[in-house]
């Protein structure tokens, strides 16, 4: 029986082969863990990868910094949701795109200063991937962990410039009625990071989300 029972588990490599998945905490607003359970704006193409995989899979909520620290350990075999990033490369590997965005440059009304002079500060979502764009950038800029916080800043004229990803604004801003001067600056493929460690996953959270991309569109 014993070995019988190694035989299926040989035949089926899936089978009790846990799948660890990281959610950046800082991306609540469109994707967030509700009773085990992925929800929100951008959640659905995950769920629909994930449950394709063939793997049973677990999920932590981790700040972002924390999450690409543990990417890089091997504490997690998948993190999201996530853009490329050249210094990730050497632990890890982006996945095909999942959801098409783009990065935004947010300004309050009036703001006159412009977004390319030497003095404009910028300030972003700590989460924010841009990392070339930020180092175009010759002014300051800041990093905060709450929407709240970033729009305070440019009221408060310490920042000029809110950098920030078109689905996160879009959900962040729904209920403020301030109204805000928004500029698309870069599109950008949102996708998936799966530790090197287990590149055979990676093949096959590809192949699944190709599938349930095929399937949205027919």
């Amino acid at each position: 029986l014993l070995i019988a029972g190694s035989a299926i588990l040989a035949m089926n490599p899936a089978y009790g082969d846990t799948v660890r998945v990281g959610v950046g905490e800082e991306f609540s607003s469109v994707v967030s863990l509700v009773e085990g359970r992925l929800e929100g704006e951008i959640a659905e193409p995950y769920r629909c990868l994930f449950e394709n995989s063939g793997h049973d899979v677990t999920f932590r909520v981790l700040p972002h910094a924390r999450l690409i620290h543990e990417l890089r350990s091997g504490a997690v075999d998948v993190g999201l949701p996530l853009v490329h990033e050249t210094s990730r490369d050497e632990f890890a590997t982006l996945g095909d795109p999942v959801i098409e965005s783009h990065y935004l440059r947010v300004s309050l009304p009036g703001q006159t200063l412009a977004p390319e002079a030497d003095s404009a500060n910028y300030v972003y979502l700590r989460g924010f991937a841009g990392g070339s764009i930020l180092a175009e950038l010759d002014g300051e800029s800041f990093e905060v962990s709450r929407w709240e916080q970033a729009i305070a800043m440019l009221e408060r004229g310490r920042a000029d410039f809110l950098l920030i990803t078109e689905k996160t604004f879009n959900q962040l801003s729904a209920n403020n009625s301030a109204g805000f001067n928004v500029d698309v600056i870069r599109s950008l493929n949102v996708s998936f990071y799966v530790t090197n460690r287990r590149p055979a996953l990676l093949d096959t959270l590809n192949a699944a989300n190709q599938s349930c991309r095929q399937d949205s569109r027919s």
